[in-house]
């Protein structure tokens, strides 16, 4: 370890070329919650999570609820007043590995903030993390949206269903969406979450077991492929932001830095190739939406070919 980045984190840098604006924006990085971001949290409707199973894999989840659901406690803490529906992993996986990585999110302001640590569930099904690494994101590829309250801010599970494979509809979701997050660990287990946006379609789809996506220019600090770079490890997270509908894939990722690869997505500098052991698509019970508002100004023209 050096600093706040791990040997995997510095590899990729180096690899990037990056060290010095990787060092600079590593000054924001923190353990405790910086003043400011507890009203930020508070207006929250969603927090992604990242968390590990005992057979080492990676998962992506994600909580909602109404505005203060997120609460910090302190400088080192923060409570969320909100629990996972029952077949989302990250009620098992705590117990057996207190590692996770949270990422709150404003689409509609496009801000971002990262915190990740330890957490567990009390009795009442509260969710208390304690925080190691805190900091902001830029706003780059976040797409602008907006929750509709109509429905309410709980989820509720209608149905699950698991698979070693993508099924065609769930291929299609893919070929559509616009946003996914990837849960990402390091060597010792240290749990993040990041966003990953682009032009509708920027995911290509290989087969039913592969995903290609772009790695555009960003804050060069390379948490995420720090992390694949030292541990492949990864779960990827789609919402479906018309239902509300969860598709969590859990696999293995490789960064592509051939550049007869890289050509064919525009605005890529890396590609991220993930390959899926598990599929688990849960739909809602009762809809929560957000409301499509703009796309980000930074999203390049989209050209892939699959």
């Amino acid at each position: 370890m050096s600093g706040v980045y791990h040997t995997g984190e510095l590899t990729v840098q180096k690899m990037a070329g990056v060290e010095l604006v990787a060092q600079q924006n590593g000054a924001g990085i923190r353990p405790t919650i910086f003043k400011g971001a507890k009203v930020f949290l508070r207006m929250r409707t969603i927090i992604i999570a990242s968390s590990v199973d005992r057979r080492g894999r990676v998962w992506s989840s994600f909580l909602t609820g109404e505005p203060g659901f997120i609460d910090v406690q302190d400088e080192f803490s923060v409570t969320i007043s909100s629990s996972p529906v029952p077949s989302d992993p990250l009620l098992d996986n705590l117990p057996s590995c207190p590692e996770i990585g949270l990422l709150a999110i404003d689409f509609d302001r496009r801000i971002r903030m990262r915190i990740n640590g330890k957490g567990a569930f009390d009795s009442e099904g509260r969710l208390t993390v304690t925080t190691e690494q805190v900091y902001g994101n830029c706003p780059k590829y976040i797409q602008r949206r907006s929750p509709s309250t109509a429905s309410g801010f709980h989820r509720t599970q209608h149905s699950v269903s698991r698979d070693s494979s993508l099924s065609p509809d769930q291929q299609q979701w893919i070929r559509q969406a616009d946003t996914l997050f990837i849960g990402s660990a390091s060597r010792e287990g240290k749990a993040d979450v990041s966003h990953r946006g682009g032009p509708t379609g920027f995911v290509a789809v290989v087969d039913g077991n592969t995903l290609l996506f772009p790695d555009y220019f960003g804050n060069s600090m390379f948490n995420t492929l720090g992390n694949i770079h030292v541990n492949p490890n990864t779960g990827l997270l789609f919402i479906d932001f018309d239902s509300g509908d969860s598709l969590q894939l859990t696999g293995r990722s490789t960064i592509l830095w051939d550049e007869e690869d890289i050509k064919h997505f525009a605005g890529a500098e890396r590609l991220v190739r993930f390959e899926i052991d598990e599929a688990l698509f849960t739909e809602n019970g009762s809809p929560i939406r957000w409301d499509l508002l703009g796309f980000s100004p930074a999203n390049p023209t989209l050209h892939h070919t699959n």
